[in-house]
C-alpha cells in the first residue's frame, strides 16, 4: 500500500517553508533548553537535596514548577509549526499511538502538580517532598518516551503500513534502531544542563552577595563534563543508527549537513573545555550554541528521512502573512515577559 493513500499531503502554507523551519528550530531550541533544565534539575535535586537542604540543588528544586510551566508553553510554538509543515506525518504518527499520546496531557498535569507539592513540602520541612519529586521524574521519563515514539515514527512512513488494521493506539517505537540512542542523547543532555544550571545558580547568587557553597558549583560542572561526554557518545551512536542515505549526508554527502555537524562538534568540545575549566558563563554560551546547532541537525535528519515522500520546498506559498506577523509580535512580547518573570523570581528567591 503506497503511503500517499494513507494520508493526504498539504497544499499550501502562508509563508515560505524556510521561515517555518527557522522558527521551528529557534523555538524548539528554547523549549529543549528548558526541558533539559527541568529534567536535569529534578535529577540533581533528588540526589543533592539530601546533602544540603539549603544548597544550590535545593534552591533549584524550588524553581522547578516555574521551569515546568515555561517548558510546556514554549513547546507549543515548535509543535504548531511542525503541524503546519509536517502535519500529515505528525498526525499519522500521533494517531497510531493515540492512547499514549493523549495520556501525555494527564501526565503533564500530574507532574506539574507533583512539583508544586514537592515545593510546598520542602518549604515546610526540607527533604519531605522527595517522594513527589521521584513521581515527577518518572512522569517526565514517560512523557519523554512517548514524545520520542511520536517524533521518530513520523519520519518512518515505511513502517506505517505494518500498523494499519492492527494499531490499538498504544504503539511504542522501540523497534526503531534510532530510538534508544535518541532518547539517551536527550537524557544525558538534560543531566549536563542540570549540572550547569546548578553552577550558574551558585555564580548568580554569589554575584548578588549571597553566601553559596562552591562545592555545589564544582559538582555541577563535574556532572556537566561527564554527562556531555556521554551525550556525545550517544550522539555518535544515533548518527550511525540512521538510515545510510541520511547518515551519508553528514559525511560529505550534503555540504550544509556536514558543516552543521562539524559546527556542533566544535561547539560541544568548546563547552566541554570550558566545563573542565569551571567557567559556567562561558560553558553556558557554548552550550546554547550547541543546542541551537543540534536543533538544526535534527531538522536536517527529519527532512532527509522524509525526502522520498515529501519536501517542504514543494509547498505553495499563499502570501497570507497576517496571522504569521501576529504570531511573531506575540512571540517577542511573550519572551520579554518571560525574561522579566525570571528576573523577578531569581531576585526575590520565589516564584514570580
Amino acid at each position: 500500500m503506497p503511503i500517499s493513500t494513507l494520508i493526504p499531503m498539504p497544499d499550501s502554507i502562508p509563508v515560505g517553508s524556510s521561515w517555518f523551519e527557522g522558527l521551528t528550530i529557534f523555538t524548539f531550541a528554547l523549549h529543549i533548553l528548558l526541558v533539559n533544565i527541568l529534567v536535569g534539575g529534578t535529577v540533581l535535586s533528588l540526589f543533592l537535596n539530601r546533602k544540603d537542604a539549603n544548597g544550590a540543588a535545593a534552591q533549584l528544586s524550588q524553581k522547578l514548577p516555574t521551569v515546568f510551566a515555561l517548558a510546556v508553553n514554549l513547546g507549543v510554538a515548535p509543535l504548531l509549526f511542525l503541524q503546519v509543515v509536517y502535519g500529515q506525518f505528525f498526525y499519522t504518527s500521533s494517531i497510531l499511538s493515540a492512547g499514549l499520546w493523549l495520556s501525555v496531557i494527564v501526565l503533564l498535569i500530574a507532574g506539574y502538580a507533583a512539583l508544586y507539592v514537592n515545593q510546598a513540602r520542602n518549604q515546610a520541612a526540607p527533604g519531605t517532598g522527595t517522594p513527589w519529586l521521584w513521581f515527577a521524574f518518572i512522569v517526565m521519563l514517560c512523557i519523554g518516551v512517548e514524545l520520542s515514539t511520536v517524533m521518530s515514527t513520523m519520519i518512518r512512513p515505511e513502517a506505517w503500513v505494518a500498523y494499519v488494521g492492527r494499531a490499538k493506539g498504544f504503539i511504542l517505537n522501540f523497534s526503531d534502531p534510532t530510538f534508544i540512542p535518541r532518547f539517551l542523547h536527550f537524557f544525558f543532555a538534560s543531566l549536563a544542563v542540570g549540572g550547569l544550571s546548578v553552577a550558574l545558580l551558585v555564580h548568580y547568587k554569589k554575584s548578588k552577595g549571597q553566601k553559596m557553597d562552591e562545592t555545589d558549583s564544582r559538582l555541577g560542572m563535574k556532572i556537566f563534563v561527564i554527562a556531555t561526554c556521554l551525550q556525545m557518545a550517544t550522539g555518535i551512536w544515533w548518527l550511525l543508527s540512521l538510515k545510510q542515505p541520511v547518515m551519508l549526508r553528514f559525511m560529505g554527502g550534503n555540504t550544509m549537513a556536514t558543516i552543521m555537524l562539524a559546527a556542533g562538534l566544535i561547539f560541544a568540545v568548546a563547552a566541554l573545555i570550558a566545563g573542565v575549566g569551571r567557567k559556567p558563563l562561558q560553558t553556558a554560551i557554548w552550550t546554547g550554541l550547541t543546542v541551537l546547532t543540534m536543533a538544526v541537525l535534527r531538522d536536517i535528519v527529519r527532512n532527509a528521512s522524509l525526502d522520498p515522500w515529501f519536501s517542504p520546498e514543494n509547498l505553495e506559498v499563499t502570501g497570507d502573512t497576517s496571522s504569521f506577523a501576529l504570531f511573531i509580535v506575540t512571540l517577542i512580547v511573550g519572551l520579554a515577559v518571560i525574561l522579566y518573570m525570571l528576573k523577578l523570581g531569581f531576585r526575590k528567591n520565589r516564584e514570580a
